[in-house]
């Protein structure tokens, strides 16, 4: 906040069989690394999801994507 830093952050999260992130990238950069380091960071740390499942109904690993936009309040 005291940098004044804002962007869109675009990731790709690989998900294990258990529903936790076990990977991050950044697909597209905010322009500043710091966010984008953040955003891993967070999302590794807080993101959970329901485990993907095969044809025969076991948990599996998969992928999710999406982005995030870092913005100061008004």
């Amino acid at each position: 906040i005291n940098r004044n830093l804002s962007g869109i952050a675009g990731f790709r999260l690989g998900i294990g069989a258990d529903g936790r992130v076990d990977s991050c990238s950044i697909t597209r950069s905010t322009g500043h690394s710091e966010l984008d380091t953040a955003t891993c960071a967070l999302l590794t740390r807080r993101a959970r999801f329901e485990p993907a499942r095969d044809g025969a109904g076991n948990t599996t690993a998969g992928t999710f994507a999406s982005s995030v936009e870092w913005r100061i309040p008004d």
